[in-house]
């Protein structure tokens, strides 16, 4: 199983953060017989875009064949792609990344089952239209 943990800087030890399509990096950490293996610290060349982030980070995760992701928010458009992909999401921000993946694995932690914010757009930096 890949587990793929939203990060700052990266590594087992970091904390997960909020975001998801703009979150810096990602921790992606194989788990083999319910035991953390290697990982690799995967910097967000998304996390800058103008807009369409989350898609991007969406479609990078499956790229990399991540069977989860943890994290605090999911925009809409994130959450469709993740989901389409048949990749889950767990809330796990503010939590190591080795605390909350094991937290997974015997179940304790709430899956995302619907995006956070609404009207089919996504969590970015509000650089749309202003009024």
């Amino acid at each position: 199983m890949r587990i793929a943990a939203s990060t700052t800087r990266g590594g087992i030890d970091d904390v997960i953060t909020d975001m998801f399509g703009r979150a810096p990096t990602f921790t992606v950490v194989d788990v083999e017989n319910g035991r953390i293996g290697n990982y690799e610290i995967i910097r967000n060349e998304n996390a800058a875009a103008s807009g369409g982030a989350g898609i991007a980070t969406s479609q990078l995760m499956a790229d990399r064949d991540v069977d989860a992701v943890l994290t605090g928010m999911l925009g809409p458009n994130a959450y469709n792609v993740l989901t389409a992909a048949g990749i889950k999401a767990y809330r796990a921000s503010g939590m190591k990344v080795s605390e909350a993946i094991e937290r997974m694995l015997r179940g304790e932690l709430e899956e995302i089952t619907s995006p956070s914010g609404g009207k089919g757009r996504g969590m970015g930096r509000g650089m749309g239209r202003r009024l």
